[in-house]
């Protein structure tokens, strides 16, 4: 045989096994073959850019409040460069910290918004760590197609990075007689079958998957963590700012329901919820506030402290026991685990409010505490010697950012460290916005994680007007992609004897029992 024919039959051999994940219609398009039919992303600076393809098909119909079912598979090639529909939820509002990088600019009407967006650097590889993110917004509002949630930096430091919508608010949490339990939590798992079933041809190693969130999506992953409905999903989970403590018992979802059924004037049952339009739905949901609910009961408490209504209940299914208690028991202990929180998280939600100002009097501060412990003056003069130049509006800030965010994120590591490996982190850089007054606020390490900090730059963007370090964004990103890839994110193990804490700042610094005075005031307090 002539060279030139054996050059020409190797060149087609190549080809053909390059064309059989995917093909490049054109010099920006390319085409990957899923389970349910072939979809068509971008090329951009060589990251390969797929959005908008359905995990599962559009909770419409008898599929609306019910449990995920796989997308309905497709012939032609389905359209994935623009970003599609999201789940019904409200339209943020102005404060101090423009948050629409974050949660959109509100919902995105259409049926088929069950769907996650994909960021590969080599869809040919098949062997490229996978990194799962699940967003916040308190159960009621987020989305995963965002400016901040962008994963190309994550795919250029070589991971292959997913988000998907979940549902939310009435549609995705509220117990409703007749509906299957935690339908958003059901959405995230259908997701992550997405994902071992089909990521490999994006790239990715479906054996060798990381999940993150923050906020209700750290508690959600704290949730996936220990659910027996998860076992072989996933290798890795960060847990940002939520350790899967905060979630309802049967009695207090059935308290809400009941007060949503009896606002509405219907009945708690899935005949009556259908019959109202998602934009029915959507309105109805202010229409019943904590206020209105006492969720407080002699074995579990408001997992907000009156602010929230919306959370995962333990329905002895996804969730069979409160996640600590199951964290506690083992289950969890095959994943490899990292877990943090933000030294100043209460300041998002305490500043706007204008409370931390107007609390001048000692017995006023005492009067706030005792919501939240039970020898409230003890614990307040152990805050102002361990923070002697706060005012009483910080402390209150400092206690109940330990209440909600700091105990739980230590009693979770506590737990999962007697028999999985875990990291710990405390991210304490401060936010210049409304002149420095919000420090390391909730939510304020996303964009560092994402590394993508000029999208939220600016004098009400989350760091504030002054010069945001972009080597910290580096190195936080290249901790969480190390942590994907080995199990480890280039720190020392966290045991409950040292309690290894990374504190990351400008510069980073390795901590032995950090706050240990503090941690301790907390001692017997129940779980929150």
């Amino acid at each position: 045989m002539k060279k030139n024919s054996l050059l020409f039959i190797a060149v087609i051999t190549v080809f053909a096994s390059y064309s059989a994940n995917a093909q490049s219609s054109s010099a920006d398009n390319i085409d990957v073959k899923t389970e349910a039919g072939k979809v068509r992303g971008k090329l951009s600076k060589g990251i390969a850019i797929f959005k908008n393809i359905p995990y599962a098909a559009p909770p419409v119909g008898n599929l609306r409040f019910a449990a995920p079912v796989k997308p309905i598979p497709w012939d032609d090639i389905r359209d994935a460069i623009k970003s599609g529909p999201t789940p019904p939820n409200p339209t943020p509002k102005a404060g101090d910290i423009d948050d629409k990088p974050t949660v959109g600019n509100g919902w995105v009407k259409g049926d088929d918004f069950l769907t996650a967006n994909v960021w590969t650097p080599d869809v040919n590889s098949n062997r490229l760590p996978v990194m799962v993110y699940i967003y916040g917004g308190a159960f009621v509002k987020g989305a995963s197609d965002v400016p901040l949630f962008d994963g190309t930096n994550f795919a250029k430091k070589g991971v292959v990075m997913v988000s998907f919508n979940y549902r939310l608010g009435i549609e995705g949490f509220l117990k409703i007689n007749g509906v299957p339990t935690n339908i958003g939590i059901r959405d995230q798992i259908a997701a992550l079958k997405w994902v071992q079933d089909n990521i490999a041809a994006f790239g990715g190693d479906p054996g060798n998957v990381t999940i993150f969130g923050e906020s209700a999506g750290a508690i959600c992953v704290g949730i996936l963590v220990t659910s027996p409905a998860t076992k072989g999903l996933f290798k890795r989970a960060i847990i940002q700012s939520g350790s899967g403590q905060a979630v309802l018992s049967g009695e207090q979802a059935d308290r809400i329901a009941n007060q949503y059924a009896k606002t509405l004037r219907i009945k708690n049952t899935r005949d009556a919820y259908i019959k109202f339009t998602p934009e029915e739905l959507l309105a109805s949901q202010p229409k019943v506030t904590p206020k209105m609910v006492k969720l407080e009961t002699e074995d579990f408490p408001d997992p907000s402290g009156g602010v929230s209504l919306y959370f995962p209940v333990i329905d002895g299914d996804i969730i069979p026991e409160m996640p600590i208690i199951n964290a506690r028991n083992g289950a969890g202990s095959d994943y490899d685990l990292m877990i943090g929180y933000n030294t100043d998280e209460m300041n998002f939600f305490l500043l706007p409010t204008g409370l931390l100002k107007k609390i001048k009097f000692n017995v006023v501060l005492n009067l706030a505490v005792k919501k939240v412990h039970p020898a409230p003056s003890a614990l307040i003069a152990v805050y102002k010697k361990a923070y002697p130049k706060k005012n009483l509006g910080e402390l209150l800030s400092a206690i109940l950012t330990s209440y909600q965010a700091q105990v739980p994120s230590i009693r979770f590591a506590n737990a999962h460290s007697l028999s999985g490996k875990t990291y710990m982190y405390e991210f304490a850089w401060p936010s210049s916005v409304a002149n420095g007054t919000y420090g390391a606020y909730h939510g304020l390490e996303l964009p560092f994680v994402f590394n993508n900090l000029d999208v939220v730059k600016g004098e009400r963007g989350m760091l504030g007007p002054n010069e945001a370090p972009h080597e910290l964004g580096d190195k936080m990103q290249d901790a969480w992609v190390q942590f994907a890839k080995t199990g480890n994110p280039g720190w020392d193990a966290y045991n409950t004897t040292e309690r290894k804490t990374m504190l990351i700042n400008k510069t980073w610094l390795l901590q032995n029992k950090p706050h240990a005075k503090v941690l301790a005031a907390w001692d017997g307090v129940r779980e929150q």
